[in-house]
């Protein structure tokens, strides 16, 4: 009897250890996996993060646009915290095959977005359907989730259009496939600023 105790008291105590080990690892592991940015590096004329675990899918996206929100300033966000070296605080080398964010936002307020570079990298084109109505554009493709190609093109389409000139305040919104609404920009002063939101 008292061999049978020991051995079943053997077994939980393996069991146990076992389920333990597997949820650390699973803890360390989605941790890893997890999105952060962090500060880097500031210089007189902007600030750099770098962007730790990115990946190209709409999760990154959207945390990278949240981080943004509380950033005023020129903001450069990078993937590689080797992109950019200084020498003396002045920027010395740049590598363009590495992904990197800029963003100037006015210092006054954290919407107002002036500029936005999302890929530094190799644009895809893509085509937009369109549609003009009450001072919006509305654009779909044929895409399920953001991905930066699909941030930037977007961006480019906005930033090229004279509509949102004509008025005080226009906007412009991405439809995916599936017309559900993936992006909006919010245009004021004629396109002189921005707020951006990721759906």
């Amino acid at each position: 009897m008292k061999k049978h105790i020991y051995i079943l008291l053997i077994l939980l105590f393996s069991i146990s250890f076992t389920c333990c080990n597997d949820h650390k690892s699973n803890n360390a592991k989605s941790k890893k996996d997890y999105p952060s940015i962090n500060y880097l590096y500031s210089p007189d004329y902007a600030k750099y993060y770098l962007f730790n675990n990115f990946q190209n899918n709409e999760k990154c996206i959207k945390y990278l646009f949240d981080f943004i929100k509380n950033h005023p300033g020129k903001i450069e966000v990078l993937t590689d915290k080797d992109t950019f070296e200084f020498d003396d605080n002045v920027l010395s080398k740049i590598d363009t095959t590495k992904q990197r964010f800029t963003f100037s936002r006015r210092l006054n307020d954290n919407l107002e977005n002036t500029y936005i570079r999302v890929n530094f990298l190799k644009a895809e084109k893509i085509i937009f359907q369109k549609h003009k109505e009450n001072n919006q554009t509305f654009l779909s493709s044929d895409f399920e989730t953001l991905t930066v190609n699909t941030v930037q093109n977007f961006l480019d389409y906005a930033e090229k259009d004279e509509s949102k000139k004509e008025t005080e305040n226009y906007i412009y919104i991405l439809y995916n496939k599936d017309n559900q609404e993936k992006m909006k920009l919010k245009y004021h002063d004629k396109g002189s600023w921005f707020e951006v939101e990721i759906l």
